[in-house]
């Protein structure tokens, strides 16, 4: 397995603990009040990485590449990641306080499948194979069925 599969694995485990944490932060502060201080410390965090690449640019070759060009072309396009998250860290602790952790990431997973398999054939031109849909579809039907029967 290469060092970068487990990029994803750890996102994974990400969005369960973000998602679970704000709904037990919720109880609190209420459920805006968590994800506000989930976006204040994300601001921060982000801060710190992006001086780190400024101030040592093999770090983060990639990230380093395009800076001093930070507002150049930007458009109402590069807002929506943002938005994105917004949506994801208001909505999945909602999902988790309502339908539980596994339910809510089953269905988290399948609407990903879905928009993966329309994103790689569209965007990045990497077509829908027969083996990426089958693989799809069977993790699309246990999702169904966990939250049908869950």
């Amino acid at each position: 397995m290469r060092l970068i599969s487990l990029v994803p694995l750890l996102c994974g485990l990400a969005v369960v603990a973000q998602a679970g944490l704000n709904r037990r932060f919720a109880g609190q502060s209420g459920l805006f009040g968590a994800v506000l201080m989930n976006m204040v410390v994300a601001t921060v965090a982000t801060f710190v990485v992006y001086g780190l690449a400024r101030a040592v640019p093999a770090l983060m070759p990639d990230a380093a590449s395009a800076q001093g060009r930070f507002f150049e072309g930007l458009t109402v396009w590069h807002l929506l990641p943002g938005l994105c998250g917004v949506v994801i860290v208001l909505g999945m602790p909602a999902a988790v306080g309502r339908l539980g952790a596994v339910q809510s990431v089953l269905l988290l997973m399948a609407a990903q499948l879905v928009t993966s398999l329309v994103w790689d054939a569209m965007v990045e031109g990497r077509p829908a194979t027969l083996a990426r849909v089958l693989g799809s579809a069977v993790a699309f039907v246990g999702a169904a069925i966990a939250v049908w029967k869950g």
